[in-house]
């Protein structure tokens, strides 16, 4: 998790498109810095979430961005056990 923040700064100089996070144990907090990176409005057009231990209040704070973010289409956030109905 100590590379995460530092994977973001590689995505954003680095102008990549696709982005695959699967079971790197993401947690709330770092959906929070996610979704301020997300904000900007990044080239970045898919996002694997999948099989991370976060919860409904990290992955809202992905769709709120979303609303305003025009580049990403695709989400994926399978396998998130902490992640109810109420969010998707």
């Amino acid at each position: 998790m100590t590379l995460f923040k530092p994977a973001l700064k590689f995505i954003k100089y680095h102008d990549i498109r696709a982005v695959n996070f699967t079971g790197i144990g993401l947690h709330d907090d770092n959906l929070r810095m996610l979704a301020s990176y997300l904000k900007r409005n990044p080239n970045l057009r898919s996002l694997v979430l999948d099989s991370n231990p976060f919860s409904d209040e990290g992955l809202l704070k992905i769709v709120e961005v979303l609303k305003r973010n025009s580049k990403l289409t695709h989400l994926s956030i399978k396998k998130c056990e902490n992640v109810t109905n109420d969010s998707v």
